[in-house]
């Protein structure tokens, strides 16, 4: 990354965090530029572009008479991996996780139905080396936040399905911010492997039903372990020890 995108990507970044946090909420307005080149230490330039790459997020609206207005939340957009990452760095509330596992319950199982059906050798390959990176950072040897999400994406891979490749950011966006919330430390990891063999294992004996439900009842104890909560262990998830 360039000095330049840099310095465009914390702006923007700097931005969405006060909208999305609160600072500005929906209907208000944003300071005027001089203003916003003040508080943010950046030139005229970097903020108009900031607040066009807001514009086309949803976050922002502009004219001559309105100033740059916040829009209300049911115009950002929500299939915009970077928002959603600003929607739970603000903080997490019932609605929004409720959603998120919503639509988890709608594409990954019927992702793994339609895999079991399609994956090919190279596929169930993928999916087995993914379900062992879970299992050695259970152990201790590796990050277990990759390998969690190498395997949910190495199943909807195997789908061979080309609307679900299209939206892989969106999916990736949104299981790294639900592993997160639910998997908080070894114990929780471990106790989750079994759900992800039995996926795994339905696959790959071209169950589609039963790996639909398998995924079902994993996606349904992931809100468990939210609902849950307890102690995180973030050396663990990214696979860094103190």
């Amino acid at each position: 990354m360039t000095k330049v995108t840099s310095i465009h990507a914390d702006c923007v970044a700097a931005l969405a965090g006060w909208i999305t946090g609160g600072m500005y909420p929906p209907g208000s307005t944003l300071p005027i530029e001089p203003a916003l080149c003040s508080k943010l230490g950046v030139s005229r330039t970097v903020v108009r572009e900031a607040v066009k790459t807001l514009v086309a997020k949803g976050l922002l609206t502009t004219g001559p008479r309105v100033g740059t207005r916040v829009q209300p939340k049911s115009s950002w957009n929500l299939y915009d991996p970077d928002v959603i990452d600003w929607r739970f760095a603000a903080g997490v509330d019932e609605a929004l996780l409720r959603d998120v596992i919503d639509l988890r319950l709608t594409f990954e199982p019927a992702g793994c139905e339609f895999a079991a059906r399609r994956a090919t050798a190279d596929d169930l390959a993928r999916i087995e080396l993914a379900y062992a990176d879970m299992a050695a950072a259970v152990e201790g040897r590796g990050p277990y936040f990759v390998a969690d999400i190498d395997f949910h994406t190495s199943l909807l891979a195997a789908a061979h399905n080309q609307f679900f490749a299209a939206l892989s950011p969106l999916i990736t966006a949104i299981l790294k911010v639900s592993i997160r919330l639910s998997v908080r430390n070894r114990d929780g990891a471990a106790a989750s492997l079994p759900l992800h063999r039995a996926v795994a294992d339905a696959i790959a004996a071209r169950d589609s039903e039963g790996s639909r439900l398998a995924m079902r009842r994993l996606i349904l104890g992931a809100r468990e372990d939210i609902d849950r909560g307890g102690p995180v262990d973030p050396g663990f998830i990214v696979g860094v020890r103190a």
